[in-house]
């Protein structure tokens, strides 16, 4: 397994959203194929992943800027990037 299924098998929704969202953002295709390709392992379907995604943008976890999405003004470091959990 390579490191970015085990950061998606592993971890929260919501902190691998953080993560993918911390430099250039990811576009929501992207983001649904990479759950989809995980059988929406933590998240159940596409609809629980918009509904996550409107929460985190409501909250101002991240924003919609370039291609897709990006940190937002109240962006924090995922949990596991801080503990240094993988190597990246």
């Amino acid at each position: 397994m390579n490191t970015i299924s085990e950061i998606v098998t592993n971890e929260s929704p919501t902190d691998v959203i953080l993560w993918l969202a911390r430099s250039d953002g990811i576009s929501h295709p992207r983001l649904d194929n990479l759950y989809n390709r995980h059988a929406w392992v933590n998240i159940g379907d596409c609809l629980q992943l918009m509904n996550l995604i409107k929460k985190m943008i409501d909250e101002g976890l991240i924003q919609q800027g370039g291609y897709g999405y990006i940190k937002g003004p109240n962006w924090r470091e995922p949990d596991f990037l801080t503990q240094k959990k993988y190597v990246l």
